[in-house]
């Protein structure tokens, strides 16, 4: 089984369930839910939360803040089996990460973030040695990190790739909002590009998912994997055209929060045990099927088990 090197976000998500409306300013109004859940969460975390319960050789690279949330991260990545230890930075300047998670009632969300320690992550906080030690370079957070995204990550993916380490890229709508040259920079040094429609959809207005896959390969990226949400998955490379229907239907969701991260995971796992394309997708389809279905990201690990076993 090949390893995992995964760069990004670690936060804890708060989520609250079912927001039907928000206050209004001025206006006395108190929201009540139904649902209050603290979480593990970030892109980078959730993969690598998932790719270890699996049984995947993983290590996040991230930064934290030395504060009680910092230990509740700390603690589920160790119970999961994700490696951290030289890897997982302590900011002593910033609180760790964030986000307030509005849940509604057909599993849509809205976020407050709060960026805290990830606002320090750069890439002085990165053992270079210890990061090119790995079969795959995942980076899930394209947007999140300020002070890695654009150069230094095209430097560090074209050398991941020089070494024959496969790179794999996603994007999130983060504090650095979409940018399109940031995005096509890192391109040519991408094997597998996994975005979702629906951040194509601001990055690119007006613009079809598949013709956009096209116009990646062209940009240089090998494999290109296109998440769909309800409509499914699209995989394209110089060689084959895939379409793979959803699993979950929509009676069944609950949350969509990391559900593209652990479509990701699912992918990951199948190229990691040397899986065609095919499989990959179907995998990763049917892990972020079992996410939706709750409140929160986090997947359980016997949950996991038997979608192995029945796969």
């Amino acid at each position: 089984m090949k390893t995992v090197n995964c760069i990004g976000s670690c936060l804890v998500d708060i989520l609250l369930s079912p927001i039907t409306k928000y206050p209004q300013p001025k206006i006395r109004t108190n929201i009540f839910v139904d649902e209050l859940k603290s979480s593990p969460g970030g892109g980078a975390t959730n993969c690598s939360l998932t790719l270890a319960k699996l049984g995947t050789s993983v290590k996040l690279f991230s930064k934290i803040g030395n504060d009680l949330q910092g230990d509740y991260l700390q603690e589920e990545l160790n119970t999961a089996g994700v490696q951290t230890k030289s890897t997982l930075r302590r900011s002593e300047k910033r609180s760790t990460s964030t986000v307030i998670v509005g849940v509604d009632q057909v599993g849509e969300r809205s976020f407050m973030s709060y960026h805290g320690a990830l606002s320090d992550f750069k890439l002085n906080d990165l053992e270079l040695k210890e990061l090119f030690d790995c079969d795959i370079l995942l980076y899930p957070d394209l947007f999140n990190l300020p002070m890695i995204d654009g150069t230094p990550l095209c430097e560090l993916f074209e050398t991941a790739q020089r070494r024959g380490i496969l790179t794999i890229l996603d994007e999130t709508w983060g504090i650095s909002g979409l940018h399109k040259g940031v995005f096509e920079s890192c391109l040519p040094f991408v094997d597998y590009l996994m975005p979702s429609a629906d951040d194509l959809g601001f990055l690119y207005p007006g613009e079809k998912p598949e013709e956009l896959a096209k116009f990646f390969v062209r940009k240089g990226v090998k494999n290109v994997v296109l998440k769909l949400g309800s409509e499914g998955v699209f995989v394209l490379n110089n060689e084959i055209s895939l379409e793979l229907p959803a699993i979950a239907e929509k009676s069944e969701v609950v949350d969509t929060t990391g559900a593209g991260d652990n479509f990701n995971a699912g992918f990951i796992y199948g190229l990691s045990n040397g899986q065609p394309l095919r499989w990959c997708a179907d995998f990763g389809s049917k892990v972020a099927a079992l996410s939706v279905q709750q409140l929160g990201a986090s997947v359980q690990k016997e949950e996991l088990k038997f979608l192995f076993e029945a796969n």
